[in-house]
């Protein structure tokens, strides 16, 4: 590993001895000129030889960076103690579990391991925290075979501020159920499940909170408190956690002295204005002052590092020769001489990449390395470069070299959101419903009803005009919860009405025509011969290695695959899919810098003006340093430069031109067009797609949307059109810095200045059009020297687009508008977002709007107000606190995408697919495609799809038999988990997943009860059932009775075609003279005797499809 090699030769250009014995004697020491990561190797080295290190940086961000420059360099026992983001006295403001629980775990680190490097910064050293006594006799330990009385043990959870719920999901949460107590600690990764015998602790094990499966088991189990908010007793600093051996280095000590400053006065500011401030606890009491700060810094040793306080006296001063890494801007050539200019002074160049791929990169960039070009190149990064002159070492970063941002990576574990797609899929009371045959209704909870003198649980659904419809647990696949798009509400069914059947078949209809006129276009491109284009040249190699963010997996994938196809003798025509800031355009800047490079033109079209004119930019600037001529055709452009741009176009003398729909218009012609770039087509008219038609089956087509496609439908229109689908955004793309908080004048006020004052603009989102003008007057009165204009939907097309370009222009500095800028505005110069009423809107859409910020290498913010946090809904409430905890574009975001996927659906096959959508369910409305595909594919494109297996759908098994099969409400309390668990029992496809269910509720809620087990045999005797074929069992009297198919029905065809013949073979060797056939009608059935129970007809059905499978392969 070269930076291990790094920090040797680091460590010998340092007087040890010297510094050692100042340390002992506990002086001021003051270290200059430790330029990029060498503060990052010095600490490392501190760390070996003292126990107890300390790093104090003035901010957040250039800690992280150092604890993830001490990742790099394998520095074990190394910590980072991030700050609360807690406003001082702002209780509206919701906390951020994970970092409860990095503070807290940090803290029983100190407790409990004599080494340890501890990172932090002043932010988060000015918070106090429970003095050092008081968190470990909070602390609980719990080992196996324990005797703990439970309700004792329940109220010292209390006492530590832990809270009861349903099931635990998060940090400080507890639930019971019978004798077992679930508990999220405040430490760890995993919350823990304490099993009990009586007063006996039987097991302790962690669970996974979101299937809420048993991960491990564990021998003991340490419960801590939150450090912050532990509310009885003295509140001191961190460094009250360290002795006095303890060697604290503080980075920048007079800009940590000037934040701590600024933040007790901010705190004192704040106190002062409460109404209700004799019940609050004091700034003295809450926070560290600078006094208190330098006076618990006094019995250790302290080495300062740079901004030197000038009223402190340094005992001795010690000077680093080194040198911060150069500036290359991305240039090759100038980077290649400067490694030849230190070869000949004796240097060894490392260079440190990101990733593979760089390294790569690198290779084929800078060539062979050689005496006169001596350079290593090692798959490793640390935050910033330098040259230890004396040692004749440089190290350079390779997102230095590209100007890339470089961001700090700090590891965390593993930790849940807020908010889970499980919830989201949760049936509460009065929810709307879908059950495939008779429509949309309301869930009305379950009834437990006696059918032939047992006991049956249904789940009861109301339908217009009040009918009811009890649907058997063992069908509840058939229910789903509907999710149309947000804010509708769907038409109730009436039952036996016939219009929900008209509605499945009008819809099946209409996505066949559509999946039929892709799998067409998609047949006759595979027929034509294309351009094969050539393999990347050296140049696009080079043009590639300067792009400033490093590509996802995803993005790299795509990239591949749009070059495959160039290189391919079809024409292509692949949909590039991805959020807001995904890196689409790079995608289509490398394949339009392929098509260049092989003499070949490009065009790339765009909905409007300002995206024409933002794509121009990014190509001009991707490509500055290469021989492509680039222009653009928009309004912008007076009609004479209009005219000399196509003149030129049609000569060859454009390589690459960008231009909205004037582009389609028949007067422009091309010399060589070789790809076409289509940005968001569903925007554009229907003559520009008529157009693009005609182009599709000879040249090659490249097609970008911002709009998620849902993965079922990618899935079924696999094969009628090339997609590639980039999920993750950049990797060191800055994350959006999320608050949540209470209307406040001056929290606005201090935002919008914030940022103009930093040369930025701001982006404030008002959705109500009735009062956006006074919106737009409170916010010049707020901060009168600021410019504001507002914009909204009923504006003229004209005036709004003139609104955004003069934005665009930074012609004012704060934009007022509805939520149309959700969609194809990027601005990078605004870097602020307010949205006003944030609780009114779906996740999804605040998603897509915080993706409106963020998209330059400047920290971008995003402040969701509301009205008091105290008053919204749960559910809103946790909707803003999903968003909130994941600051990171695209992390965990495929709970917001439920609202996408259905906007995403229909502007991908046709805005009326939306209406059914709404009308159906979205989950209904995937089945209906995936079905219609199949059929054409099975039958009008066979040919196309020959090489294509469609494997039949296997029947509904009904299952009867006169024992109770059902959850108690004894055994599984909650009603709404009491449903997710038949759900998904009733939905089970295979043997292992009946097990997994029954493993799942005898970990969850104890050992599995008779009735319980019934359920879990009539599921085996579905899925054997099914598997063969039969549509019904009966188990009674000591017989089975199954039912096949009906002779005229579709499943009929499949099975006396197939399958009749050889099931009856098989009973005829397996039961020999214990069954009898019987036909009846259009029906036949098989009885078969001397099956006394359900476990005897699952035991028999086994044997019978394991002796059947043998003889006929199927799906």
């Amino acid at each position: 590993m070269a930076l291990q090699s790094v920090l040797k030769t680091f460590s010998a250009q340092i007087p040890w001895q010297e510094l050692n014995a100042h340390i002992r004697k506990r002086n001021i020491l003051l270290l200059d000129h430790f330029v990029g990561s060498t503060p990052a190797l010095l600490a490392a080295k501190l760390s070996r030889k003292y126990d107890r290190v300390v790093v104090i940086h003035p901010d957040s961000e250039s800690a992280k960076f150092m604890k993830g420059d001490l990742d790099a360099l394998d520095v074990g026992q190394a910590d980072y103690f991030p700050e609360t983001g807690q406003h001082p006295y702002d209780d509206q403001q919701i906390t951020d579990s994970s970092v409860v629980v990095q503070r807290s775990e940090v803290l029983e680190n100190i407790r409990h391991h004599n080494r340890r490097l501890l990172v932090t910064s002043a932010p988060a050293v000015f918070d106090k925290i429970v003095s050092p006594e008081l968190f470990a006799e909070s602390s609980i330990t719990i080992q196996n075979g324990d005797t703990v009385h439970f309700e004792s043990l329940r109220e010292e959870l209390l006492n530590q501020e832990y809270e009861p719920v349903r099931f635990v999901s998060q940090p400080g949460e507890f639930a019971h159920r019978g004798g077992i107590l679930d508990v999220f600690p405040y430490t760890g990764e995993y919350p823990i499940r304490l099993e009990f015998f009586g007063d006996e602790v039987d097991s302790i094990r962690e669970f996974d909170p979101d299937s809420q499966r048993s991960v491990s088991l564990l021998k003991t189990v340490r419960l801590v408190p939150d450090a912050s908010s532990l509310s009885q007793g003295e509140k001191r600093g961190l460094l009250s956690y360290f002795d006095e051996d303890t060697v604290v280095l503080l980075v920048n000590p007079s800009l940590i002295r000037s934040e701590m400053d600024h933040r007790f006065s901010e705190a004192t500011e704040r106190y002062e204005q409460l109404a209700d401030k004799e019940e609050k606890l004091s700034p003295e009491q809450l926070f560290v002052d600078t006094e208190q700060f330098e006076r618990s810094l006094e019995d250790c040793a302290q080495l300062y590092m740079g901004g030197f306080s000038k009223d402190r006296q340094a005992d001795r001063r010690f000077r680093l020769d080194a040198s911060p890494q150069p500036d290359f801007n991305g240039n090759i050539k100038l980077l290649r001489e400067d490694i030849r200019n230190l070869s000949k002074q004796g240097f060894d160049t490392y260079i440190l990449c990101d990733n593979e791929g760089q390294r790569d990169r690198f290779e084929e960039l800078l060539g062979e390395p050689s005496k006169e070009l001596r350079y290593h190149l090692s798959v490793e990064t640390i935050h910033q470069g330098f040259l230890l002159n004396e040692q004749g070492l440089a190290v350079y970063t390779d997102h230095q070299i590209f100007n890339r941002y470089h961001r700090p990576k700090v590891r965390r574990k593993r930790h849940t959101s807020n908010i889970s797609f499980k919830e989201l899929r949760d049936l509460n009371i009065g929810d709307f419903v879908v059950h495939v045959d008779y429509g949309v209704g309301t869930f009305a909870g379950f009834k437990t009803i006696e059918v032939r003198g047992v006991e049956q649980e249904s789940v009861v659904l109301r339908y217009k005009e009040n009918s009811v419809l009890y649907v058997n647990v063992s069908s509840l696949h058939k229910i789903q919860k509907y999710s149309g798009k947000e804010g509708t509400q769907p038409r109730i069914d009436k039952l036996g009405s016939g219009r929900w059947a008209r509605k499945k078949e009008q819809t099946k209809k209409k996505v066949k025509d559509i999946a039929r006129d892709l799998i067409k276009l998609y047949a006759k491109r595979k027929s034509q011969d294309a351009f094969e284009f050539e393999p990347d040249n050296s140049w696009q190699t080079e043009m590639e290695a300067r792009f400033e963010f490093e590509e996802t997996p995803d993005q790299r994938s795509a990239i591949e695959a749009v070059k495959e196809d160039m290189e391919s003798n079809t024409p292509m025509d692949r949909l590039v899919c991805g959020d807001v800031g995904f890196g689409k355009t790079e995608v289509a800047v490398r394949a339009a810098f392929k098509a260049v490079m092989n003499h070949k033109q490009v065009a790339m079209l765009v909905p409007t003006t300002i995206l024409a004119d933002q794509h121009y930019k990014t190509f001009k600037k991707r490509m500055k340093d290469f021989p492509v001529s680039i222009d653009v055709i928009s309004r912008f452009r007076s009609g004479k430069e209009q005219r000399e741009t196509l003149k030129r176009l049609k000569e060859g003398k454009v390589d690459i031109i960008v231009g909205t729909h004037r582009l389609t218009s028949k007067d422009v012609a091309f010399d060589d067009l070789g790809l076409l770039i289509v940005d968001e087509e569903q925007r554009f008219g229907v003559s520009a797609k008529e157009r693009l038609k005609k182009y599709r089956a000879t040249v090659d087509v490249l097609t970008l949307t911002a709009t998620p496609i849902p993965r079922t439908l990618q899935f079924s229109l696999m094969g009628a059109r090339d997609l590639s689908i980039i999920n993750t955004p950049p990797e060191n793309r800055q994350p959006v810095e999320t608050e949540i908080h209470s209307f406040d004048k001056d929290l606005i006020r201090d935002a919008v200045s914030q940022e103009v004052s930093r040369g930025g603009q701001v982006f404030f989102i008002h959705n109500r059009v009735k009062n956006i003008e006074a919106t737009a007057n409170m916010v010049r009165e707020l901060v009168p020297d600021v410019r504001v204009r507002f914009a909204h939907g009923q504006m003229s097309s004209k005036k709004l687009e003139k609104i955004i370009e003069d934005f665009y222009d930074h012609k004012f500095d704060v934009l007022l508008s509805t939520n149309i800028v959700e969609n194809g505005i990027d601005i990078s110069n605004a870097n602020t977002m307010i949205i006003n009423r944030a609780d009114r809107f779906g996740l999804a859409e605040l998603h897509q709007l915080r993706g409106r910020v963020g998209r330059s290498n400047r920290k971008a913010f995003c402040y969701l107000i509301t009205p008091n946090i105290k008053s919204l809904t749960d559910e809103a409430r946790k909707r803003l606190l999903a968003l909130e905890e994941f600051s990171d574009l695209g992390s965990g975001f495929n709970i917001a995408m439920r609202d996408l996927d259905i906007r995403g659906a229909g502007d991908i096959l046709g805005a009326e697919q939306s209406g059914f959508i709404n009308d159906l369910g979205f989950d209904l409305y995937q089945k209906i495609l995936n079905d219609a595909v199949k059929e054409l594919k099975k039958e009008e494109f066979s040919e196309v799809f020959s090489d294509v297996e469609v494997s039949p759908e296997l029947p509904e098994t009904q299952v009867e038999f006169d024992l109770p099969a059902l959850l108690k409400s004894n055994y599984v309390a909650d009603s709404v988990e009491r449903l997710n668990l038949y759900r998904k029992l009733a939905g089970a496809e295979k043997l292992e997943e009946i097990k997994d269910w029954k493993e799942e509720i005898e970990d969850r809620f104890g050992p599995v009860p008779d009735a319980a087990q019934n359920l879990i045999t009539g599921a085996v005797i579905k899925l054997y059932a099914s598997r063969l074929f039969l549509t019904k069992v009966r188990i009674r009297s000591g017989r089975m009775w199954l039912e096949c198919p009906k002779h005229d029905s579709e499943l009929g065809e499949e099975f006396y075609g197939h399958r009749f013949q050889e099931l009856l073979k098989t009973l005829q060797q397996e039961a020999e003279d214990r069954f009898e056939v019987i036909q009846k009608d259009d029906k036949v059935r098989f009885v078969i005797h001397e099956i006394p129970d359900p476990e005897a007809a699952a035991s028999f059905l086994k044997e019978l499809s394991g002796a059947y499978n043998r003889e006929v392969s199927f799906a």
